[in-house]
C-alpha cells in the first residue's frame, strides 16, 4: 500500500499565511453546527427552567458557545426575561447565560 504524505510535501512551497489559513480551515471542519430548536424543544426547555427555578433544583444545561457544545451544572438563581438571560449559580461562580446559547436543559437528580 502506498503511504502518501498528502499536503505535507507541499508545505515547503507555501507562504506562512497560507499555512495559517489551512490550519484554521481544518479546525473549522470539526466545529459542531448550531441547530435550530423546534417549538416543542423550546417549550420543554422553558418548562424545565421554570420548574428548576421554583423548586431550587440543580440543572444540567447544554450550551452552544465557541462553535462547540458543552455542559454546565448549577442552580438557577434568577431569570431575566427582559434581557433574555438567566443566572446559573455553579459551585465556584455565577454565570450569565443567554437564552440563545441554550440547546438542552435537564434536571439533575441527587439520587442518580
Amino acid at each position: 500500500m502506498l503511504n502518501d504524505r498528502g499536503n505535507m510535501k507541499w508545505t515547503a512551497l507555501m507562504l506562512p499565511e497560507h499555512l495559517v489559513k489551512i490550519k484554521e480551515w481544518k479546525q473549522e471542519q470539526f466545529h459542531d453546527k448550531q441547530r435550530d430548536l423546534t417549538e416543542w424543544e423550546l417549550e420543554e426547555i422553558e418548562q424545565t427552567v421554570q420548574r428548576a427555578y421554583k423548586l431550587h433544583e440543580e440543572v444540567k444545561i447544554t450550551l452552544w458557545s465557541d462553535n462547540k457544545l458543552h455542559d454546565v451544572v448549577g442552580m438557577i438563581t434568577a431569570i431575566n426575561a427582559f434581557h433574555k438571560e438567566l443566572l446559573l449559580d455553579m459551585d465556584i461562580s455565577i454565570k450569565r447565560i443567554t437564552f440563545d446559547q441554550i440547546q438542552k436543559v435537564s434536571m439533575v437528580n441527587i439520587d442518580d
